[in-house]
Order: structure tokens, then C-alpha cells, then sequence
């Protein structure tokens, strides 16, 4: 009963197959049968579970126990792609439908905010503090995220969903099993928080504020708020906040806060996004959680040398990836000292290990712009005299389709539409490189 190679698909297919049979159509009792046989029970059940959500729908899944309430739509997703490490549910399933429509020619629907609570039960990763969160309908027939909450006294009530690792702990769990939820934030300082709420129950108005929960240098969260703004029984409101800085400290959460109530009530939230290049700075800070808001994909790269960012690659080209695919025109800055390699630089627009732009700095003393995709094609090139073990000051900027490069004194510029999107990484090709410092500011 024991079959060869990495993964033992035959059992794990046939288990279920057997589900699929025996479940009588039973979302429930088929995943029983499936968790009970043994073999991979986790992707077993993954994979049955998807067959049978498809087969019977949300009526389903939710006739029995409550599965969806205790995962709350959150998905983990690590990959080269970094800021979409942390997502939901509803997030990827409205990625599915626009990619779909979008091969079919058809026409894609229309923008919703990344947080929109659409549909029924989906509270997209929000969780309560101090509070009650549930997908309800509000008066107006749309579907919000209901936040119930007491008189405030002393904490306040706070509703928020994950960005980024929640905890240290966290970290170290998936570390220990030998899968490193690898993951960069999804938000990050410079980047404006927007949110429409509005208050709905309540005998008097209360006061709420959109807040993000941050690491410091202890790995532990701290809650940044901004400004309250006033509301009134049954008055709706936008609020809108650029985050601040954070020293360096990655950001776990964001939400929305409840700052004072005299009494208890229920705040609709219909909806939350985030705009904008970020405004951050990226080095070693007090605490550990900087450097897991990288995604490590070189052969070497760990926290304990005298350089912020020290990767070691033995092979082909290797990237730390950081941010997301919502960055659309900014400027990259680092230091960067390569250490025998071939090539080492820096990248930006950055959506997996062979989707980018790069200024880097070649054998043969040369300097060039290139673009990864489907291969390598050098956008522009000059002769520059650069030495192993030297600092190198780079900058790296996208505007619209233009991109200039620079390094010294030298400049390269080109044209290019390919990739409108995504994150910053560096770049080393078999050697070793070494970074200090890297900076992420509007173009």
C-alpha cells in the first residue's frame, strides 16, 4: 500500500474519490470520512471541500457545524508574490471572476473596495476586540460588516483584519512545521486608508477613528489611531487617513475604532480600501518581524549579519521581495555592495521572481536596465566602472511607462508597459550582495 515520490497521490485521490461516493451529498459527512481515513488529510479535505462548495453552495457548508465563523474567509497564500501572502476568501474569488471574464472577453465588473462585504456571511478576516463583527443587511438593502459594541469604558471596541503576520508566535508555528508562511504587508506608511461607515443603532452619537496595529521593537502589537471624527445616529461618513510612519516596524491590521460611546449601538461598515505609493523606510529595526516582511528567495538570507539585508545565491537569480501589486509609480533607493557576484541591483514593480524591472550592475562593467519577463531583455545599458566590494548608491523610479535608473552619476531611461504593478526586491545573481538600507517613496 506504498507508493514512491515525494507525495503519495494514488491514497489521497482514491480517499477522495470515497468521499466524493459516501458523502451522499453531505458536505459534512463527506469531510468526516475523508479527515478519518488518514493519508494527507489536509489537502484531502482542501480538495473535497472545494468540489463540494462548488456542488452545493454556502447552503451546504452551512448546514452543520460552523465552519466559516472560526476561519473568518482568511487565506494564507506564500508565494514570490509577496503582499498576497494575507488574504480572504473574497478577495481571491473576485480575482478568479476578472481573470475568468477577462479571458472570455467579457466585461469585468465593476470596482469594489477591497474590503466590501458583498456577500452573505463573508466578513473577510475582521475580527472584534471589545465587540461583536457579523455580515448582516443594513436598512438600505446593502450588505455591510455590523460591528455591535457597548458603552465604552475604558478599552475601546475595535473591528480589524490582517495585513501582515498577527504575532510572533504565528510566525514560529508555521516555521517550526517546516512551512514558513512567508508574506510581506499588504499596507505600509505613506499609503491612505479610506472607509464608509455609518452608525446605525444607537441612542447617542459616539466617536470612531480607523486604526492599524503595528509591531515594535518587543514584536508585540501596538494600536495607532487617527483622528475621531463625530457621528450621529443613522449619519454615514467617509473617514480617510494616510498612515504614518513606523520606524521600519511592519503593520499587522487595520480597521476601524470605536473611541467613545455613551452608549451601546451597532456600526455599519460598508466598505475599506487603501490607495497610494508608501512612504517607508526598510532596515534593521529592534524586534524580528522586520525582517519576516521579506520574502526570502535566495539560498541565504537571515537576520544575524552586520547588514540589514545580506543574501548569499548560488545559482541563477535570486530575490527579498517586499510589497505589493497595488504599488503603481514610485521611487527605489538602497545601497547595494556586491560581493563576487555577477549581477546585483535592485527591482521594482516586482510580481514574482520572473515578473520586474531591475537596475543592476553587470560583469564586464556594465550597468543596465532590464525587464524579466518571459526572459531577460535589456531596456538600456552604458559602461560603469563598479568594483566587487563597493558601495553602490542605486534609485530606481517608475512613472506611467517610464523608468530611470540611476547609480553615481550615471542615468538610464527607457519606455516600457509591460508591468504596471507590484512590488521592490533585490536582485543578486550568484554571489553575494549586501543592503543596508532600502527606501520606498511616491514617484
Amino acid at each position: 500500500d506504498k507508493y514512491g515520490g515525494n507525495c503519495h497521490m494514488v491514497p489521497n485521490h482514491g480517499l477522495i474519490v470515497h468521499g466524493l461516493l459516501h458523502g451522499n451529498d453531505d458536505f459534512q459527512r463527506a469531510l468526516k470520512i475523508v479527515n478519518t481515513s488518514g493519508w494527507d488529510t489536509d489537502c484531502n479535505s482542501g480538495n473535497l471541500g472545494c468540489l463540494l462548495g462548488i456542488q452545493l453552495g454556502l447552503d451546504g457548508i452551512e448546514a452543520g457545524p460552523d465552519f466559516r465563523g472560526p476561519v473568518s474567509d482568511i487565506c494564507y497564500l506564500p508565494s514570490a508574490d509577496a503582499g498576497g501572502g494575507i488574504s480572504d476568501a473574497v478577495r481571491e474569488s473576485d480575482r478568479i471572476i476578472r481573470m475568468g471574464r477577462a479571458m472570455a472577453g467579457e466585461e469585468t465588473p465593476q470596482h469594489k473596495p477591497r474590503f466590501h462585504f458583498s456577500h452573505p456571511g463573508a466578513v473577510q478576516g475582521f475580527t472584534g476586540h471589545q465587540c461583536h463583527v457579523a455580515n448582516r443587511e443594513a436598512p438600505d438593502g446593502r450588505r455591510c460588516l455590523a460591528i455591535h459594541f457597548d458603552p465604552v469604558h475604558g478599552g475601546a471596541p475595535r473591528a480589524t483584519t490582517g495585513t501582515f503576520l498577527d504575532s510572533l508566535d504565528t510566525a514560529r508555528y508555521f516555521e517550526g512545521r517546516g512551512y514558513a508562511l512567508m508574506a510581506s504587508p499588504m499596507l505600509s506608511p505613506g499609503q491612505t486608508v479610506a472607509a464608509e461607515v455609518e452608525l446605525g443603532r444607537a441612542e447617542e452619537a459616539v466617536e470612531v477613528a480607523l486604526c492599524v496595529r503595528a509591531f515594535d521593537g518587543e514584536d508585540k502589537l501596538v494600536t495607532l489611531r487617527a483622528p475621531s471624527e463625530s457621528l450621529q445616529p443613522g449619519q454615514r461618513a467617509e473617514l480617510s487617513w494616510q498612515v504614518p510612519a513606523l520606524d521600519g516596524h511592519p503593520i499587522a491590521a487595520v480597521g476601524v475604532e470605536v473611541t467613545s460611546a455613551p452608549s451601546g449601538g451597532v456600526l455599519h461598515l460598508y466598505g475599506m480600501d487603501w490607495s497610494g505609493a508608501p512612504d517607508v523606510t526598510l532596515r534593521r529595526v529592534p524586534g524580528s518581524m522586520w525582517h519576516r516582511a521579506w520574502v526570502n528567495g535566495v539560498d541565504q538570507y537571515a537576520p544575524r549579519y552586520p547588514e540589514s539585508f545580506r543574501l548569499v545565491h548560488n545559482q541563477g537569480t535570486g530575490l527579498l521581495l517586499h510589497g505589493c501589486r497595488d504599488w503603481t509609480d514610485y521611487r527605489m533607493q538602497a545601497d547595494v555592495t556586491p560581493h563576487l557576484a555577477k549581477r546585483a541591483g535592485i527591482a521594482v514593480r516586482v510580481q514574482g521572481m520572473r515578473r520586474y524591472y531591475a537596475l543592476v550592475v553587470a560583469a564586464g562593467n556594465r550597468l543596465q536596465l532590464v525587464r524579466e519577463l518571459e526572459g531577460t531583455t535589456v531596456l538600456a545599458e552604458a559602461d560603469f566602472d563598479w568594483q566587487l566590494g563597493g558601495k553602490l548608491d542605486l534609485s530606481l523610479a517608475v512613472d506611467g511607462n517610464r523608468i530611470v535608473g540611476t547609480a553615481g552619476d550615471a542615468t538610464l531611461e527607457a519606455e516600457d508597459n509591460a508591468l504596471s504593478a507590484g512590488g521592490v526586491a533585490l536582485v543578486i545573481d550568484e554571489g553575494r550582495t549586501a543592503t543596508q538600507e532600502v527606501r520606498v517613496s511616491p514617484a
